[in-house]
């Protein structure tokens, strides 16, 4: 059976992508994987390096951080799976292009569906674009909503 991935985060065009992804595992009669990463900085894999004075409170936000991808991500399966879609979804840390493309190549999926942010010339300059760079890198096709919000 084929897997497509699909990638999520918790903006508001999440829903237009994850409606998308059904439409096309139904078309293709494939399997669906939903992806949401997670900063590494956020990350709750160990070890963890902890530097004096450091205050406890502060790891809080890497739990925050793994509970709200995560509660993306039963969302969209929710979704899915009502529309009747065979899906699965993980919580991954990592760069988040990087990280799209590593785990497409690991599931061997045959398309990557996501997102594209309607960011400013100077936000794309200083953040880069996640979609282009998914695009330059993946080794499958990449389909990305570029629907406007």
């Amino acid at each position: 059976m084929k897997t497509l991935l699909v990638a999520v985060d918790n903006s508001a065009n999440a829903r237009k992508v994850i409606s998308l992804a059904g439409e096309q595992a139904l078309a293709q009669q494939a399997a669906l994987v939903v992806l949401c990463c997670v900063d590494l900085s956020y990350s709750m894999t160990g070890p963890f390096e902890i530097e004096p004075g450091e205050d406890p409170a502060d790891f809080g936000c890497a739990q925050d951080e793994q509970q709200a991808a995560a509660t993306v991500v039963h969302r969209a399966l929710s979704e899915l799976q009502a529309a009747g879609v065979n899906a699965r979804g993980r919580v991954v840390a990592g760069e988040p292009a990087e990280t799209i493309v590593a785990q497409a190549k690991e599931l061997n999926a045959t398309m990557i569906i996501m997102g594209r942010r309607h960011l400013s010339p100077f936000r794309r300059l200083l953040n880069g674009s996640h979609s282009a760079l998914v695009i330059e890198n993946a080794d499958c096709p990449v389909l990305v909503d570029v629907r406007a919000d």
